[in-house]
C-alpha cells in the first residue's frame, strides 16, 4: 500500500501517552487514516489534540463515559459517546479532554486545503467549513458503515487495496461535505465518458496490477484528468467504477483458469490478485453463488 507524507495531528501533544497505547496510521491522497487503542485507566487519560488547518473525524467503536472536555481552554459539555458515534472536530480550535474506558478510535484527518481541492475536482460550490458540535457526538449510519470499512486496513493491511481505500475516502468526504458543510452542495451535471485512448490506458494500468494497488491519482495523471472526473467518466464509459471493473476482470480471469488449467484454487487466487483462498472464495460466491471448486466441477463436466 503506497504511503505518502501526510501526517495526522498528534492526539497527545504535551501530555504523556498511555502505556497501553496502540497507534497506526495510513496516509492517502486526500486524508490520513488513524487508529488508536488503549486500555481502561481509572484515573483517565489526558488527551490534547495538536491544532491544524483541517478536520478530524473520531469514530468511536467502544462506549466512552462522560468525562471533562475543553475547547480553547473553556469547559465544554460532557456527554457519553456510544459505539458507532463520532466527533467532527475543527482543529483550528484547541481540544483537550480526560478520557476513560477502553478506547478504540478510528479517525480520518483531512486538511482544509485538501477538502477545498476535493470540491474543485468534483465541481462543487466553494468549500467554507464543516460544522462541529462542541464535542457532542454524531450518530450517522452512513459514516458508521464507511468508518467500519476502514478497520480491515489496520487489521489485515494486505487485504485492502489502495484503490479501494481511495474510493472509500472519496465517498466519505462527499457525504461529510454534503451533510455537514456550511453551504448546500449541488453536483453539476456530468458530461460524457472517457476518450477511447483514455479508457484503454486506464484498463491497461488496472490489468497490470490485479491487486488494485494503483491509486486513482496515478490513473488520473496518466489520462490528464482530475481523480473525480476520471472516476465519473470511467463509470459512464464502462458502467462500473474502476474498482468494480477490476473486480470483474479478476473473476473473469479466475473462471478461465478454473476451466483451462489444473491449478489449485490457492494458486488461481494469487494469480488473479486476491489476497488468499478465503478472500477469493468469498468474492466468487458473492458473484457466482457457488464456490470456485463447485463452479469448476459443474462446468468441467
Amino acid at each position: 500500500m503506497t504511503q505518502r507524507g501526510i501526517r495526522s495531528p498528534d492526539r497527545f501533544q504535551g501530555v504523556d501517552r498511555p502505556a497501553s497505547l496502540e497507534m497506526s496510521q495510513i496516509a492517502l491522497q486526500d486524508a490520513t487514516l488513524g487508529r488508536l487503542k488503549w486500555q481502561h485507566d481509572d484515573n483517565g487519560i489526558p488527551v490534547q489534540l495538536e491544532q491544524a488547518d483541517g478536520y478530524m473525524i473520531c469514530y468511536q467503536r467502544n462506549h466512552l463515559p462522560a468525562r471533562p472536555r475543553w475547547i480553547d481552554g473553556k469547559p465544554a459539555t460532557s456527554v457519553p459517546l456510544d459505539p458507532g458515534e463520532f466527533l467532527l472536530l475543527d482543529l483550528r480550535r484547541r481540544y483537550s479532554a480526560v478520557e476513560a474506558g477502553d478506547v478504540d478510535c478510528v479517525s480520518i484527518f483531512a486538511s482544509h486545503a485538501a477538502i477545498a481541492e476535493f470540491h474543485h475536482e468534483h465541481d462543487l460550490a466553494p468549500f467554507s467549513t464543516l460544522r462541529d458540535r462542541n464535542v457532542l457526538g454524531h450518530s450517522d449510519a452512513i459514516v458508521r458503515n464507511l468508518m467500519e470499512c476502514f478497520v480491515p486496513a489496520f487489521e489485515e493491511p494486505a487485504a485492502m487495496s489502495r484503490l479501494f481505500l481511495d474510493h472509500l475516502t472519496v465517498t466519505l468526504l462527499s457525504h461529510l461535505t454534503t451533510s455537514y458543510g456550511e453551504r448546500a452542495i449541488e453536483f453539476r451535471a456530468v458530461r460524457g465518458g472517457l476518450a477511447p485512448w483514455q479508457e484503454r490506458r486506464v484498463k491497461d494500468l488496472l490489468l497490470a496490477d490485479l491487486k488494485g494497488d494503483i491509486g486513482l491519482d496515478v490513473l488520473a495523471k496518466e489520462t490528464g484528468l482530475s481523480r473525480a472526473h476520471l472516476a465519473r467518466s470511467f463509470k459512464i464509459s464502462t458502467g462500473r467504477s474502476p474498482m468494480m471493473w477490476l473486480q470483474h476482470q479478476r473473476l473473469e480471469k479466475a473462471m478461465r483458469l478454473l476451466l483451462a488449467t489444473g491449478l489449485t484454487i490457492q494458486a488461481i487466487a494469487e494469480d488473479c490478485g486476491f489476497v488468499d483462498h478465503s478472500h477469493f472464495t468469498k468474492v466468487f460466491v458473492r458473484y457466482v453463488n457457488a464456490t470456485p471448486g463447485e463452479w469448476r466441477r459443474k462446468h468441467k463436466m
